[in-house]
């Protein structure tokens, strides 16, 4: 791939202690990937592993030129992979995957034949049948409260989604700190007149390690951040004095 000649496509994988994934997970993308679009870059975060990560990141780097590597000094959370991987994009598209995969790397393809009359191609996860009944549970709350409060049609609002990269790069994205960010991202994105279109998508449970979003902590930010940004439109709604 050129310097001078953007990618089609970049992939950010945020990473934080993936050292049993990361290598298999970049192998099967960069397979999937040269299949399905024109040329794209992988973007690896390291997110201040503990492991082998980034020492792992960065041999792939030197055998690629595809794929380039990111250093937090410290974990700092999915959130903020997702803006290192957005400030350093280069293609048209941008897209988001973990690195433990989450997906069959066969239904990529489903999100560019979506792609041609959409701006955000917003992925449906297949099933839930990792989810403990909490996270089901928590998953489901999610779902309704975002619908609830801010009008939103989708039907889930977490998974996998595909964007035009201006779409980000134009957008401020407050809420890293939570969950809540991807969702902030699509109502953000509707309200500014973005086209949104659903795919379902065959999920993929985790290989190895252990998932992290089901923590109270964060399930607690995500629905503060979540309340916060619905008392602002609230507030930004509602008539002044002089208007009564």
């Amino acid at each position: 791939m050129s310097a001078e000649i953007a990618p089609f496509l970049s992939v950010v994988i945020p990473a934080y202690n993936e050292e049993n994934n990361l290598r298999e997970t970049v192998a099967l993308l960069s397979a999937r990937l040269a299949r399905t679009v024109p040329t794209f870059e992988l973007l690896v975060v390291d997110d201040g592993s503990a492991d082998r990560t980034a020492s792992i990141a960065e041999e792939l780097a030197a055998a690629d030129p595809r794929v380039r590597v990111f250093h937090h000094p410290h974990n700092l959370g999915i959130g903020a992979g997702f803006l290192t991987g957005v400030r350093s994009a280069r293609g048209e598209w941008f897209l988001l995957i973990p690195a433990d995969l989450a997906l069959e790397p066969e239904e990529l393809s489903k999100y560019f034949e979506a792609s041609a009359t959409a701006d955000v191609v917003v992925g449906l996860r297949s099933d839930r049948s990792d989810y403990t009944p909490f996270r089901r549970l928590v998953s489901w709350a999610n779902v309704r409260l975002i619908r609830l409060l801010f009008g939103m049609r989708e039907r889930q609002f977490q998974y996998i989604s595909l964007y035009r990269t201006r779409v980000l790069k134009e957008m401020t994205i407050e809420f890293t700190g939570s969950a809540f960010f991807l969702a902030e991202i699509l109502i953000k994105a509707r309200r500014s007149g973005c086209r949104l279109t659903e795919v379902s998508i065959r999920y993929v449970p985790r290989r190895a390690g252990r998932a992290t979003g089901a923590r109270a902590p964060l399930i607690a930010r995500t629905v503060r951040d979540m309340f916060v940004f619905w008392r602002r439109g609230v507030r930004s709604e509602s008539p002044s004095p002089r208007q009564i």
